[in-house]
Order: C-alpha cells, then sequence, then structure tokens
C-alpha cells in the first residue's frame, strides 16, 4: 500500500503522479512489499525570515512484517531532484535489505564429520 503524505506543502496531483511513476518500478521490483505499507512525505521548507531558495524534502517509511521500519529522507532545492536521489537510495537500501534477510534466513550445512572418497 502506497500513501503519499503533503507536510507544507500544497496537495498536488501532478506532484502525486510524478512520485507514483518513479516509485512504482522499485516496488515492483521487491514482490515482498505488498503487504507493506510504504509512506512518502512530501515536504517544502520556506523560511519567512530569510530570502532564498526553497528546500523540497522527500522521506519514506516502510513499515510491514518483513521490512520493518525502513526510513529514509532526501533533500534538494528541486522537488524532481529530491524525488531522484529518493528513488535510488530507496532502490539501494532495499537491495540491502533483502540481503541481509536472505543471509540471515539461509540455515547452516550440517557436518557428519564423515568423509566421502
Amino acid at each position: 500500500m502506497l500513501k503519499i503524505v503533503f507536510k507544507n506543502l500544497e496537495p498536488s496531483q501532478l506532484a502525486r503522479d510524478i512520485v507514483k511513476d518513479k516509485i512504482a518500478p522499485v516496488i515492483e521490483k521487491f514482490p515482498s512489499l505488498a503487504d507493506h505499507k510504504v509512506t512518502l512525505t512530501l515536504e517544502m521548507e520556506n523560511s519567512p525570515n530569510q530570502a532564498g531558495p526553497d528546500l523540497f524534502t522527500v522521506s519514506s517509511m516502510v513499515t510491514g512484517k518483513t521490512f520493518k521500519n525502513l526510513k529514509m529522507k532526501k533533500s534538494s532545492r528541486n522537488f524532481y531532484i529530491a524525488t531522484a536521489e529518493l528513488v535510488d537510495g530507496f532502490n539501494e537500501l532495499l537491495s540491502r535489505e533483502s540481503d541481509r534477510l536472505f543471509k540471515n534466513n539461509r540455515k547452516p550445512k550440517l557436518t557428519t564429520g564423515e568423509f566421502y572418497e
């Protein structure tokens, strides 16, 4: 389940579609994410006291049985760059986590002490 949350940012269907299009291939790559909750938070920081560019932050959180509490946050002055960096990092994070889970789930081979020639 994918949920997109807007924080300090006007909800936009365009931003929602961009994020869904970018993250969908990553979610499809990992079928075990089907029963997990993936929450993406889109945020913009704009200081009323200081003039300067806005800072866009895209963060992700995965909760579920297999992948437990995976979090990632990427920021940039450009919304598209922040989204692309999050997708790349999210893909890498899920790959590392699935490799770790695979290694932990392998059972050690039993050794009997017998030698075969």
